[in-house]
């Protein structure tokens, strides 16, 4: 989170001599709780439970700072770790799909054509950039 410089003034903090907004804060601490639970929580109640903020407030904060709500950010960090793992490894869409905590991958094939256009295979064939690097597919995770 914020360095160790930061000093704590009745109730608010002072980064480097700034100001930051309790809301910055808390987005910063969501982005944060995505990227280490995005795979296992995807229900948008845990951060804001986790963040000790109602859900409505934290989706405000969110699209007002990022343009997105909690559950567009889970989902835009879903797919940005689809694409990682269909482009930097050999698993399978079904192993990538349990890989992502999805119980169907018939489910991630339709979510991941919806938003690229394009089955996984297809992403895969057409941006694939091992080229002969087979053993880097274990490496990523």
């Amino acid at each position: 989170m914020l360095q160790e410089n930061t000093t704590r003034l009745s109730g608010t903090e002072i980064f480097r001599g700034n100001y930051i907004p309790p809301d910055v804060r808390q987005v910063r601490e969501l982005e944060d709780l995505i990227e280490q639970h995005f795979r296992e929580m995807r229900t948008p109640e845990f951060y804001s439970e986790s963040l000790r903020i109602t859900l409505s407030r934290l989706n405000a904060i969110s699209r007002a700072h990022l343009g997105r709500s909690v559950y567009e950010l889970l989902q835009d960090r879903l797919h940005e770790e689809a694409i990682k793992l269909l482009r930097y490894t050999t698993l399978s869409v079904k192993q990538i799909a349990y890989e992502l905590g999805m119980s169907d991958p018939a489910y991630f094939f339709r979510c991941f054509k919806k938003i690229t256009g394009m089955s996984p295979g297809e992403f895969r064939k057409s941006n694939n950039q091992l080229k002969g690097n087979r053993q880097f597919s274990q490496a990523v995770r």
